[in-house]
């Protein structure tokens, strides 16, 4: 053991090792990739622990461009940009401000990719049809009062483009696999049980595609993080370079001014 290194008792990694003049991730020198791999081929390599094929490479290229902001829409963005405002010196705490707000209800691959995996797992332990295994996760999920994860969106009712240009990288690589249409199949038995048209959107096409990558829900959610951080990063320089903090003027909707009992005023 090299003795300039200090071993830290009860930790272990299958990630990195770093020792004296050597960075290795996942056993390959790092100045290696540095020289020559792409962002996007590192990110699969140290997240998945081997290196991807062209393919791979290329859809995950495309998925880490799908959400690079949203501007104002985005509640990342509003969040990133408040905590800039009140601390312009750094934008790194509205970086992290911008990432906690990602979860459930935005920026949610994990979610999609959690239900294409419980339908799978329906559908290979009952021998049901694909279209069989749609109705009954859809109809059970209603049953329950629960939203299907990554179907719709109030600013593309019709048509989320993003999701669209996403699956024809995957389509084109040849990257759309079983995991994807179980998930359009449940997308179709959702309009027609409910009647109602909701697009899949960029959250629910990430989870398909990352899901066809390989890479584990818990996973996408920190993916998504990654593609959400060059517009968190622009939006927090933007808005520190006008010192003014943001506030919101919101209507107040409890009771009406009112004074202390006479036992409770201290003499």
């Amino acid at each position: 053991m090299d003795e300039r290194r200090i071993p830290v008792p009860g930790w272990s990694t299958a990630i990195t090792q770093v020792g004296f003049h050597k960075i290795l991730v996942r056993g390959y020198p790092l100045e290696e990739l540095i020289r020559n791999l792409s962002f996007p081929e590192v990110v699969f390599l140290t997240i998945r622990g081997e290196l991807p094929t062209k393919e791979q490479a290329r859809v995950l290229d495309a998925a880490l461009c799908a959400i690079v902001d949203h501007g104002f829409f985005a509640p990342t963005i509003v969040a990133a940009r408040v905590v800039a405002s009140a601390n312009p010196q750094s934008i790194v705490p509205a970086m992290a401000s911008g990432i906690l707000t990602v979860g459930s209800v935005t920026v949610s691959p994990q979610e999609t990719a959690e239900l294409i995996l419980e339908a799978s797992k329906l559908m290979r332990e009952e021998g049901l049809s694909m279209e069989e295994t749609a109705r009954r996760v859809v109809e059970e999920l209603r049953s329950k009062g629960r939203r299907i994860p990554g179907l719709g969106h109030p600013l593309h009712p019709d048509e989320d483009p993003r999701a669209s240009a996403l699956k024809e990288v995957a389509v084109k690589n040849g990257l759309w696999g079983q995991s994807s249409m179980l998930y359009e199949e449940i997308h179709k038995a959702f309009v027609e049980i409910s009647g109602r048209f909701l697009p899949i959107n960029i959250d629910g096409m990430l989870g398909c595609v990352l899901t066809e990558l390989g890479f584990e829900p818990k996973e996408m959610a920190g993916i998504a993080a990654i593609s959400f951080m060059p517009g968190i990063i622009a939006h927090a320089v933007e808005e520190s370079r006008d010192i003014k903090l943001r506030v919101v003027e919101g209507d107040y909707t409890g009771v009406s001014e009112r004074h202390l009992p006479p036992d409770f005023i201290r003499r």
